[in-house]
């Protein structure tokens, strides 16, 4: 229902054409700034205690994340962030979608019970994550890599084990930040790729 709601956001908004989720491929710089994100979601397997199936299983856990990924990603990084970019410069656009994505996560008060230091954690790690997505989304107009990375990282993460460090939590952050302002100050311009909403500059 909730991939539904993004398909029928985009629609209605009529962004598709600035998604780039039907561009197979954009440019070679493009696919290498998207290394981060992959080893992002690649470095919870080889973290000691490995990855093991939970139930029901790898395949319905593949399938719910992969909605999820195009859920939050077709909200997020193209509806709400093109949005906002009518509105503000594209600096801060990408800057309130990122804040806007982590204040997403206050979901878990009602599907658990995180404690305050929990919570307030994964809303300052969520929050970067989506300001690095929305840089690279500025960036390239690209949404289909950040769809499976998404589902990636989430799928990945989930199936770890073993508890991670807080540190590595930490040194992923803040790669990712360092990237998302890296790729806001290399290209402050509308991204390479399909033409954008006019935005504020």
């Amino acid at each position: 229902m909730c991939a539904a709601f993004a398909i029928g956001a985009v629609t209605w908004l009529k962004l598709w054409k600035h998604s780039g989720l039907f561009v197979l491929w954009r440019s070679k710089k493009a696919a290498l700034l998207l290394l981060p994100f992959a080893i992002e979601a690649l470095i919870w397997l080889a973290y000691p205690g490995g990855f093991a199936s939970q139930a029901p299983g790898l395949g319905l856990w593949a399938l719910t994340l992969l909605l999820v990924g195009v859920n939050e990603e077709l909200t997020s990084r193209v509806a709400v962030l093109q949005t906002l970019r009518t509105a503000f410069s594209s600096t801060w656009a990408v800057v309130l979608a990122g804040v806007m994505f982590g204040l997403q996560h206050l979901s878990l008060l009602a599907t658990g019970s995180p404690s305050t230091e929990d919570l307030l954690t994964i809303l300052v790690l969520t929050g970067v994550y989506g300001f690095a997505l929305g840089a690279y989304q500025f960036r390239f107009t690209w949404v289909l890599p950040l769809i499976l990375f998404h589902a990636a990282s989430d799928f990945t993460q989930i199936l770890t084990t073993e508890p991670v460090p807080f540190a590595m939590h930490i040194a992923i952050a803040l790669t990712l930040l360092t990237c998302g302002i890296w790729l806001l100050k290399a290209h402050r311009q509308a991204p390479t790729g399909a033409s954008l909403i006019p935005a504020r500059t």
